[in-house]
């Protein structure tokens, strides 16, 4: 049964696509912001409300419990036509209002009660839910790359990747609304670990963080202390049991996850596994319950990867309620969006952008704008799940549109009933269309 579920659920991810311009789904203006679309939040409780974060240095906050009919008075006479179903932003931060520069990331917090948002201009700023208004604004003095905290909302503590500085995890305390201390920082000729670019907090141990390096190093913590990192990620290490000549070999060698940049990482939702990805264009994944160091897995996920954007990218995960088989979300530079199978690093789909030139259309202007179609253009930066119960996703891309993903509803797989007989569940044939 195992098996026919896991190509129930790879051909429905096999059939993903994107519905920018399907009727029967409400899909985002056009363009959703006016540069590329950095980075998108959904809430976590209510899975409704979703914010956008844009490099024109605005943000938006959007209802996907609320959508507008919108009708084409050239095509209003056809039979078959339908109005589309449109999602507008139901809060907009216009552009230099909260930040002067690109945002780099927004994120809510586990209560929905409050957001967090970062930029290039130095400041990671905490916003109010229902006054959308800046609570408080940390001024970092370099620019923030990424940010993270306690998925779980145990702790008040934020962590930060800059640029600059001494380098390491910045630590902010949101009780005190002070920067506490540097995780690893100092520069590498006092002791420190060099400039992060990405970082994770560990959704199984509460003090537990991660961060990444500009280099390819990577390197875990525990908030707790002030001293040295716990562990360091070595690519080579595939096993706890590594004889001790090996270990004489590469004394000398500088233990790294990457030979690159780090741009982006996730954990699983039980904390055991850790995914990053970097600008060598590898992706790995590290089993986090050793009892030393984490093990990477070697997991081959393929020569389609395209990561050379020094810029911070989000990752997705499939949600556990959703797939009982893990599957991974790849934003490329090749305009794809790539789904693999964590267990085994096997591609599910290779998914495209309609192959068509976006019009938008504005209510203040006659003409209509154009936007590239380019697969440089339809880079995505940032994807996540949209529903914890159907296949359902959102990207942001370089072109300034926030874009739905799902399976096509025209071309569902036939729903069987499991037949019930005396606690004995009767083999079903699936049909695969």
């Amino acid at each position: 049964m195992i098996e026919r579920l896991q190509v129930y659920l790879e051909t429905r991810y096999s059939i993903l696509n994107c519905l920018d311009d399907r009727a029967d789904i409400a899909t985002f203006t056009f363009p959703s912001h006016s540069a590329s679309v950095n980075s998108l939040s959904l809430d976590p409780l209510q899975h409704r409300f979703l914010l956008s974060g844009s490099a024109d240095s605005s943000i938006k906050l959007w209802d996907l419990n609320d959508s507008s009919l919108i009708k084409d008075d050239d095509r209003i006479h056809e039979i078959d036509y339908k109005p589309r179903l449109k999602y507008s932003p139901i809060c907009v931060l216009p552009q230099k209002s909260v930040h002067k520069f690109g945002v780099t990331k927004v994120k809510w917090w586990p209560d929905n009660g409050m957001w967090l948002s970062s930029s290039f201009d130095f400041n990671i700023n905490l916003y109010d839910t229902d006054s959308m208004q800046i609570v408080h604004s940390f001024s970092l003095e370099s620019r923030i790359l990424d940010f993270d905290f306690n998925p779980m909302g145990n702790s008040s503590t934020v962590i930060s990747c800059n640029d600059g500085g001494v380098g390491g995890l910045k630590m902010l305390d949101l009780r005190t609304l002070s920067d506490t201390q540097n995780l690893g920082g100092g520069g590498k000729i006092k002791g420190g670990v060099g400039f992060m670019s990405s970082c994770a907090w560990s959704s199984f141990d509460e003090n537990l963080c991660i961060g990444g390096g500009n280099d390819g190093s990577c390197f875990g913590w525990d908030i707790r202390s002030s001293d040295k990192y716990l562990f360091e990620f070595d690519s080579n290490r595939t096993s706890n049991s590594i004889e001790l000549n090996q270990l004489k070999k590469r004394k000398y060698l500088p233990n790294k996850a990457h030979h690159a940049n780090i741009n982006s990482m996730i954990f699983n939702e039980n904390g055991t596994e850790l995914i990053t990805i970097g600008n060598d264009e590898k992706i790995r994944v590290w089993d986090m319950t050793s009892d030393k160091k984490p093990i990477n897995k070697g997991i081959n996920f393929g020569p389609l990867i395209r990561n050379k954007t020094k810029q911070h990218i989000e990752m997705c995960l499939s949600p556990s309620l959703q797939t009982e088989i893990s599957f991974l979300w790849v934003p490329s530079d090749s305009g794809e969006i790539l789904v693999y199978r964590v267990k085994d690093g096997s591609l599910v789909a290779r998914l495209n952008k309609q192959n068509r030139s976006i019009y938008t259309e504005s209510s203040t202007l006659s003409d209509t704008t154009k936007i590239s179609n380019s697969p440089d253009s339809r880079r995505a930066f940032s994807v996540i799940a949209g529903s914890v119960q159907e296949p359902r996703y959102f990207s942001g891309g370089k072109d300034g549109i926030i874009s739905v993903w799902r399976d096509d509803t025209t071309k569902l797989l036939p729903t069987h009933p499991i037949e019930f007989n005396n606690g004995i569940d009767e083999p079903v044939e699936i049909e695969i269309w």
